[in-house]
C-alpha cells in the first residue's frame, strides 16, 4: 500500500514538474517574441529606412466646378499651413492673368497662372507658376516672401500642386532672391523659367546655379529626371537710393529711390514614386554666402565676389504642347 502511494506521489511531482516546464516555456517564447518585436519597431521608425509608399488621396480633387467658371483652370495649389490655397490657370500669355483674378475680371491682384509655355497636362521638367506679392493684403502668393527665412521654409517644407487629372506633392529644394530687369545684375538675367525638357548640360549648369544662388541649403536631394516646380512672385529686398546707374523713380520719406524689380523664386522637385512625401528640416542650413545680383552689393556697398562667373543659358531646346 505504501509501495503505491508513493509512485501516485511521483506522478504528482512528475506533472507538476511537466506544468511549471510548460509555462515557462510559454513565458520564454512570449518574452523573446517581445523583445523581438520592439527590434523591429526602432527599424520602422528609423528615417534611413526604407521609404514609405505613396498613397492617392482617398477621394480625389474634382476641380470640375473651378473648369466651369473658368475653363483655362489647369490645377490648384496649396501650401499647408499657409494662405496658398488656390486654382491656376493658363491662357495664351504671361500678362492677362497680372491684372485679371480669376473670374477674367480686372483686379490688381491678378491671378495664380502658369507659364503660358508650359504643358499643363504632361507636366514639362520645368514648371513654373506666378502669383503677386500684395505685401499689406497677404493674398495670392504673398506668403511666398517669408520663404527668406529658413525658419519658415522648416515649417512649410512641401507643396501640393496638382493638375486636373494628376496629384503631385514637391519638396522644395532651393530658394533665391533674383532681378528681372538686365540694368540689376550687369546686363544678366538669370533664366529660371525656361521650361523645356532638361538635356543633361542644362540640367547640371542650372543646378550648380541653384546651389550657389539658394538662401539655405535643404537637404532635399535632386537627380536629372527630376521634375521641377518653380514658384514666383515679387519682392522689394533692392530698392536703393537713386543715383546715376540706378535712377530715382519714386519718393518716400523725403528721400528719391530707385524701385528694383527683384523676385523671389522658389524651387522644388516632384517626390517621386515610392518615396516618403515628408521632409527631414533639421538637414537644413543657411548659405553663408548667396549669390545675389548685383544691384544686392550695390546697395550694400560691397564686391561682388561673383562678379566674374559665366552665366548659365539653356541651350535652346523647342517647348512641345
Amino acid at each position: 500500500m505504501e509501495k503505491k502511494n508513493n509512485a501516485n506521489v511521483k506522478k504528482i511531482i512528475i506533472a507538476v514538474c511537466l506544468a511549471v516546464l510548460v509555462i515557462a516555456s510559454v513565458f520564454l517564447v512570449k518574452f523573446f517574441i517581445d523583445k523581438n518585436d520592439e527590434g523591429n519597431g526602432d527599424v520602422s521608425n528609423n528615417p534611413s529606412t526604407e521609404q514609405t509608399e505613396i498613397t492617392e488621396p482617398e477621394q480625389r480633387p474634382d476641380y470640375s466646378e473651378y473648369v466651369a467658371i473658368n475653363p483655362e483652370t489647369v490645377g490648384w495649389i496649396t501650401i499647408p499651413g499657409t494662405t496658398i490655397d488656390f486654382p491656376v490657370v493658363q491662357t495664351l500669355d504671361n500678362k492677362h492673368y497680372m491684372n485679371h483674378n480669376f473670374e477674367h475680371e480686372k483686379h490688381y491682384c491678378g491671378a495664380i497662372f502658369m507659364d503660358y509655355r508650359n504643358n499643363a497636362t504632361d507636366l514639362d521638367s520645368n514648371t513654373i507658376i506666378y502669383g503677386h506679392n500684395n505685401y499689406n493684403d497677404g493674398v495670392v502668393f504673398s506668403e511666398l516672401a517669408h520663404y527668406e527665412d529658413i525658419e519658415y521654409y522648416k515649417e512649410h517644407p512641401v507643396i501640393e500642386f496638382n493638375t486636373l487629372d494628376k496629384y503631385y506633392k514637391w519638396k522644395i529644394y532651393a530658394v533665391m532672391i533674383t532681378n528681372r530687369l538686365a540694368n540689376e545684375d550687369n546686363g544678366y538675367i538669370l533664366n529660371y523659367i525656361y521650361p523645356h525638357n532638361f538635356e543633361s548640360a542644362n540640367y547640371n549648369n542650372y543646378v550648380q546655379e541653384l546651389n550657389k544662388r539658394t538662401l539655405y541649403f535643404t537637404g532635399v536631394d535632386v537627380k536629372e529626371g527630376d521634375k521641377f516646380l518653380t514658384l514666383q512672385t515679387c519682392v522689394r529686398n533692392f530698392d536703393i537710393k537713386g543715383n546715376s546707374k540706378y535712377p530715382h523713380n519714386y519718393t518716400s520719406g523725403g528721400s528719391s529711390y530707385y524701385r528694383a524689380q527683384g523676385g523671389i523664386v522658389i524651387i522644388a522637385r516632384a517626390v517621386r514614386p515610392g518615396e516618403d512625401p515628408t521632409v527631414d528640416t533639421s538637414k537644413a542650413y543657411i548659405n553663408e554666402n548667396p549669390k545675389y545680383p548685383q544691384i544686392y552689393y550695390d546697395k550694400h556697398g560691397i564686391e561682388n565676389p561673383f562678379k566674374n562667373d559665366k552665366h548659365y543659358k539653356p541651350n535652346a531646346v523647342e517647348v512641345k504642347k
